[in-house]
Order: C-alpha cells, then structure tokens, then sequence
C-alpha cells in the first residue's frame, strides 16, 4: 500500500496497520501517534512490543515521529487479535521530567547552548538555525521542566523550538517554507472550514508608563507611552499594560503590545482542511511551520493567501485516508517578547560586577 505506516523497533518493523492516528504541530511538543490492527486467527510469531521500546514511525520512506512506545494494549479471544499502541516523540522527556543542572544558573549562554546542555540527559540533539542572544543569567527553579526553561530562553531570542522528525529539538525563526500546490477546494481539498473570531480582540493596545511618585496619575492619557490599533475592530474596545522597568522595560512592553495586536489577529482567523492526501503536489509530507497557499473563494478568503501550517495529523481508518490541518496567518506564531529579571541578589554577578 502507498504510504504504509510501519513502527520499527531495534531490528523488527511492523506495518499494515487499519487505524492510524499521528500528529506533529508547532505547538505541540512532543509529536505522537496511537496506532492499532486486527489479525483474524493470529499465529504465534507475532511480533513483541514493548512499553518503552525506542521506535521509528515511519510513512512511506519518511521517518515522522522518532520516539519511544508509552503504551501497549494487546487484546485476544478466540478469533482474533488487537494491537494498540501509542507513543510520542523524544522530546517527551524535556515536557515530563524535571531539568538537572549542577548549580541551577547559567550565565552568558545563548538559548541553543542553554538548551542542548539541558537536552543532552535525555538523549536528544539540538539543531539551531540560530543560536538566539546571549543571556546574561538564567536561574531555574527545582522542578523546571527542561521544555519550560528552553521555551522561555527562546521567548527572549524570539526564537520557536519544536521537534523534528528524528526527534531532535528545533530551534529556528518562523519558516517561509512552502508547501507545494497549496489547498483549494474541489482540487486537493474534500472540506474546509474558515473560523472568524473578534472575541479576543480589541481596538487598540496602549502601554502606560507608571511612575514612582504619589503625585504621578497613572490613568493620565499624557503617560500613554504607546498605543498600537487594530483597524479592523468595528467598535472600541482598549486594553491597556504597564510598562516593564529597567533598560529594556519600554522597548520590551512595546513590542509586546504590538505582539498581543498580531497574535489575537491571528488566532482570530483559523482554517482546518481536510485532505485525502498526505503529501503536497511535489510528494513531500505536510509538515508544520510550512506556509500554504489558500484558494477558496468559496470561504472569503484572499485569493493566494498563505496561512502557516500549525497542525498535521494523519489518519486512516475504516472511513479511508486523511490528513487534517489547522492554519493561521504567520504573525499567530511569532515567539512573545519577554523581559527577563535576574534575581536581586545576583544581579551584581550578572553584570560582572
């Protein structure tokens, strides 16, 4: 069969599956799958699969979760035999466990280094498309999730960390890669659905500067340091924040105005496709952090249009084969900027003093 799923552990693979169910998204660390088949009067040379067994699942010849099997349910009568399983990524461990690091602070590291010293426990590589600044001081807390601390390091690069196929962890900007053919209805698209959504979102953003002083009032409009609008809102709706101290506080606040503008706008604005295919017009798989072009007038959406792929999940069961996708406009995606504190007592050590 085209595109067979197949789960290979050490030597053995087993393929044929009747229900299959695997997801990958931007958002969604780590990646994983539940699997499962029916033998009619199984034989006794079944393969063994184990909870915890290292495992490749693979579609066709492309590798698309590099994980472990978390669980296993075999199930006999007289007449037949079903296996179930499911699994997830690598990155399950960096999401699960805590982060161990002998002093608990790291100093003038990037997120990339920061990350594969917190990976490399567990087993998983880290590939950075870029390595992010250089922060001055990291402090984790007991019981950090290693995922928690990567997550926040890659925020005050503006960086995305994800998992990859083989079950490394990503770190890289948002892509302009492209799937090819895009979507459209009637074409490669069997159903397709366009959420509009201004629940979330508001006329304008406005960062206020707040000052020490009993005779500063902070609800004064002149201390208004930054406003930015959304133009499409229909009615007036504010939302107002205060503005970080230290160097970068403003700076940091704006942006972060500006963010909180883009992203409710594209959170606002979700597509799901459904599929029959698992591949684009040029046979590669559909993947996340892919943009796709969008052709369906039919939805009100602009002719062309490229909305980034959040989501992927294959699947294929008695109803046949299928891939669903979730998209949004880009700007859903960008990293939140953030101000990051050192604590008090080690500030003096953070500025090298």
């Amino acid at each position: 069969m085209a595109d067979d799923v197949s789960l290979t552990m050490g030597g053995s693979t087993i393929s044929g599956w009747t229900a299959v169910r695997v997801t990958r998204g931007m958002e969604r660390i780590p990646a994983d799958f539940d699997i499962a088949l029916t033998e009619r009067y199984p034989g006794e040379a079944d393969v063994v699969v184990n909870e915890g067994d290292p495992c490749v699942l693979s579609i066709g010849g492309d590798s698309v979760i590099t994980g472990y099997v978390d669980r296993v349910n075999d199930q006999y009568d007289a007449h037949n035999h079903l296996l179930a399983i499911s699994g997830r990524g690598k990155c399950e461990d960096l999401i699960d466990c805590s982060a161990q690091f002998d002093s608990f602070q790291f100093m003038n590291a990037t997120a990339a280094e920061i990350a594969t010293v917190l990976a490399k426990p567990f087993g998983i590589s880290v590939k950075a498309a870029a390595g992010g600044l250089q922060i001055r001081q990291y402090i984790m807390n007991v019981g950090d999730t290693p995922y928690s601390v990567i997550d926040t390091v890659c925020k005050l690069s503006q960086l995305l960390c994800y998992e990859n196929t083989d079950g490394d962890l990503v770190i890289a900007p948002l892509s302009t890669d492209e799937a090819a053919g895009g979507f459209a209805l009637g074409v490669n698209c069997k159903r397709a659905g366009y959420l509009r959504d201004l629940s979330q979102r508001f006329s304008e953003y406005r960062v206020y500067l707040v000052g020490v002083s009993s005779t500063v009032d902070a609800g004064n409009q002149s201390f208004i340091e930054y406003t930015v609008r959304d133009t499409m809102m229909p009615r007036y709706r504010p939302k107002a924040f205060i503005a970080e101290t230290n160097d970068a506080g403003a700076t940091v606040s704006n942006q972060h105005a500006l963010w909180e503008c883009n992203r409710r706008i594209g959170r606002g604005n979700i597509v799901t496709v459904t599929t029959s295919s698992w591949r684009d017009s040029a046979g590669t798989l559909y993947a996340p952090n892919t943009l796709a072009a969008l052709s369906m007038p039919q939805l009100k959406l602009i002719e062309g249009q490229k909305f980034t792929i959040s989501e992927v999940t294959y699947r294929r069961d008695m109803g046949g084969t299928s891939c669903d996708l979730i998209l949004m406009p880009p700007q859903a995606f960008q990293p939140e900027p953030i101000n990051y504190l050192p604590l008090a007592q080690d500030v003096g050590a953070a500025i090298g003093q």
